[in-house]
């Protein structure tokens, strides 16, 4: 029996693999386990209860738990969370044992490996496989030259994961949140293997990927074979399987210039040696199998597990380096990584390839279009997914790790679209379901790693081919509204957390969560849900030019048509039309003058007569995205004065237009703005709008009569920059949209600034 002290150790993530390094540790005398923490606090309190070693402790608080008194911290949540984890926890002074992969990029294993660095703690990856006997075995083996030099070497892992790869809401093999499917899972204990047994780096993967069970597009790949080449010459293959119809099990072949080796985890005696070596006496030249620590599953991973927590907790206590190293666990990724670069350009990758591509994009770039590069089976039936056209979980995760947000509710017809494709807009071809929204809710609940649950009006059954939401149901009325929405709170764990709704929230929906969790922190988060939409994906630009061209050629219509008698009815009917015939879904606004009428309520039978200007400011829907444009024509010529205002408004627009770039801060070139003009025109009396456009006109004011938002630009914020100067009985301006570029901006509209004028019109 040993006497050192137990190393008291904390846990994160209560899910399967905490299972198996509670159980392997219940007796032992290096490690203890005493404290607990899980985004389901209920969760966590339930595993407490079950655990038998020792009393533990559940934490409902990250931060309180980190105070405790543990030294260490065992972390087991998804693949994407162990960087933000593991960083947490090195910073509070906890040494780290963090599950397999280490990351999922390499830049994410740097961060951490910095983070342990910098806080002066340890950090090891739970890489199991390294610390089996068996493993130990073939390792001393071919390090001692029983089976001469390796030429070639077979491994395999297979379970069957199709329960959580059928989960919508299951992170089990999610592109992005696993960082790929069974290739990332489990290719990762056997790069760390084999380069540990070889004792040399893998540095060529050629890698096909496959979907043979489930054909949900967010997931990633079932099965995966790889080609491997190493540094010294080596070569092998790797395959792995999340649908294997047995219990799990590894097998392992390494053919060497003297010998063999031959593994399964699946046999009694796991290890068979066929060896020419002198050394091994006896059993040279006969199959022989050594008496190794070992048991069937789940007997080996408990054994294997606990040899590799009592090494950490050795380490600790001994403050040496654990033997799996942050660099050997990065490097298994790396092999990882290559494999996916290899699917994506259909060829072999090298680790030189990954490098480059790890400077230039950032690995993380593998994961945008991982799904495109794995075939299904043939006849496999695909769980259709609609692609998102603007909203992006990535983005979402930072805009609400930034207005520190558990959970966004959407309710708003526009924020339901947004989120998730349900066509709940008045410019849907059945607008029904914004006709209904009060009776029949639909709600979409936006947890922060960027999975979205929606509820429906149960009676619209096409939700799959219109929404990209990750799981959706139907529900009718209020109370299964409430009722869904508070059951999907309890099951993700987020009681008592904080919970952004907008502020035109149901007052229904607010006041029952806060009868059923007082605990639960409900804010306004209409900011939060902007900053998703204000930076516009390449889809939301292309549909925003669309409606903007459409607009266009509406106004250039009613310019031509424009002459004396006509009234507006006549050209609200010709602008209606003329976007409907171009193709758009409806139209947002149709606002016009003529003369001093009133252009927010055309309609009236304001007549045109001879010397009249006539503003038209329209707006085509193009599946949601909103366009809008205005342009003047006066009917005969165009008045000096109206022609140099306008010629000094523009200047004004270029001044804007010259100083936008990302990075550029929306406040101080406004204010540059201003000053220019008021030296340009002293007596001007100009007031000038910028706002970004997209499902809305006016979806957030940057600066002008609204105030000024704070921040700068960003790449691919579309806005408007519109300016006016009274003129007579009405206003006179000029309007455009813009995209922001790496580097600056782009006019999207395209017609004249210039006043038309319709002579004998």
């Amino acid at each position: 029996m040993s006497t050192t002290a137990a190393v008291d150790f904390g846990v994160i993530g209560l899910g399967g693999a905490w299972s198996f390094h509670g159980n392997s540790c219940a007796a032992s005398p290096l490690v203890r386990f005493t404290a607990m923490y899980d985004v389901n606090y209920r969760h966590a309190q339930k595993m407490a209860r079950r655990y038998r070693a020792n009393a533990i402790t559940p934490y409902r608080d990250l931060e309180d738990f980190l105070a405790s008194g543990i030294e260490a911290v065992l972390v087991t949540v998804p693949h994407a969370c162990h960087e933000e984890v593991v960083a947490a926890c090195a910073a509070a002074g906890k040494h780290v044992l963090c599950e397999k992969p280490m990351a999922t990029t390499l830049e994410g294993c740097d961060a951490m490996a910095a983070a342990a660095r910098a806080a002066g703690v340890k950090l090891m990856v739970a890489e199991n496989h390294r610390f089996l006997p068996a493993h130990r075995y073939i390792h001393d083996a071919v390090q001692e030259g029983l089976i001469g030099e390796v030429l070639l070497v077979r491994a395999y892992e297979g379970v069957n994961e199709i329960a959580g790869l059928s989960q919508p809401d299951s992170w089990k093999g999610d592109i992005v949140k696993a960082g790929g499917g069974s290739f990332m899972d489990m290719g990762a204990h056997k790069f760390a293997t084999l380069e540990w047994i070889l004792e040399d780096r893998v540095e060529e993967v050629t890698a096909m990927l496959s979907r043979q069970g489930v054909n949900l597009p967010e997931k990633g790949e079932d099965n995966a074979l790889s080609m491997i080449r190493f540094s010294r010459g080596a070569v092998g293959e790797v395959v792995v399987s999340f649908t294997q119809q047995t219990t799990p099990f590894n097998s392992l072949e390494i053919y060497g210039t003297q010998g063999t080796i031959l593994e399964n985890h699946a046999w009694e005696r796991p290890v068979l040696i066929y060896s020419f070596s002198k050394a091994m006496g006896e059993h040279r030249r006969e199959w022989y199998g050594p008496d190794l620590e070992h048991g069937p599953f789940p007997h080996y991973y408990t054994i294997s597990v606990r040899h590799e927590d009592e090494h950490f907790a050795g380490c600790i206590r001994e403050d040496r380096e654990p033997e799996f190293s942050p660099e050997d666990a990065r490097s298994a990724v790396a092999c990882v990584l290559m494999g996916y670069l290899s699917a994506r350009t259909g060829k072999a990758a090298t680790r030189g390839e990954l490098m480059e591509l790890a400077e230039k994009e950032g690995t993380w770039s593998l994961y945008r279009d991982l799904g495109e590069h794995i075939p299904a089976r043939p006849g496999l039936p695909e769980v259709k997914r609609m692609q998102p056209i603007g909203f992006d979980h990535k983005r979402a995760e930072e805009v609400m790790k930034k207005h520190d947000l558990d959970l966004l509710i959407a309710t708003s017809p526009v924020n339901v679209y947004y989120l998730s494709g349900l066509p709940t807009l008045p410019s849907a071809p059945n607008p029904i379901l914004f006709a209904l929204r009060n009776m029949y809710p639909n709600v979409v609940l936006l947890r922060r790693d960027g999975h979205l649950a929606l509820f429906h009006w149960a009676l619209f059954r096409s939700t799959g081919e219109f929404c990209w939401a990750n799981e959706y149901k139907g529900i009718i009325g209020q109370r299964e509204a409430r009722r869904a929405v508070w059951s999907k709170l309890k099951k993700w764990g987020l009681r008592g957390r904080r919970v952004g709704v907008e502020s035109t929230a149901p007052k229904y929906l607010t006041d029952h969560l806060a009868q059923k969790d007082p605990d639960l922190e409900v804010v306004a988060a209409d900011q939060a849900f902007l900053d998703l939409r204000v930076i516009k994906s390449e889809a939301e630009i292309a549909l925003i030019e669309k409606a903007t061209a459409i607009t266009e050629r509406a106004i250039t219509a009613c310019v031509e048509a424009a002459r004396a008698g006509m009234s507006d009815n006549d050209f609200l009917l010709l602008g209606k039309k003329a976007m409907l015939e171009e193709g758009a879904d409806g139209w947002d606004h149709l606002t016009l003058s003529i003369g001093g009428s009133d252009p927010e309520a055309p309609g009236l039978g304001a007549v045109a007569a001879e010397g009249d200007m006539l503003r038209f400011d329209f707006g085509a829907v193009c599946k949601g995205y909103v366009s809008d444009v205005n342009r003047h024509v006066v009917l005969g010529p165009v008045p000096p004065e109206a022609r140099e205002l306008v010629e000094s408004l523009v200047k004004l627009q270029e001044f804007y237009e010259s100083g936008v770039r990302p990075g550029v801060n929306i406040g101080e070139l406004n204010g540059k703005a201003v000053s220019y003009y008021n030296a340009l025109r002293p007596e001007g009396l100009t007031f000038v709008v910028g706002h970004s456009i997209g499902l809305e006109c006016e979806e957030q004011h940057l600066f002008g009569t609204m105030g000024v938002a704070e921040g700068c630009f960003e790449k691919n914020m579309v806005f408007e920059i519109e300016a006016w100067e009274p003129f007579l009985d009405t206003l006179i301006g000029v309007e455009d949209c813009y995209v922001v570029t790496a580097e600056g901006c782009r006019r999207i509209t395209t017609l004249d600034k210039r006043i038309a004028g319709r002579e004998g019109a």
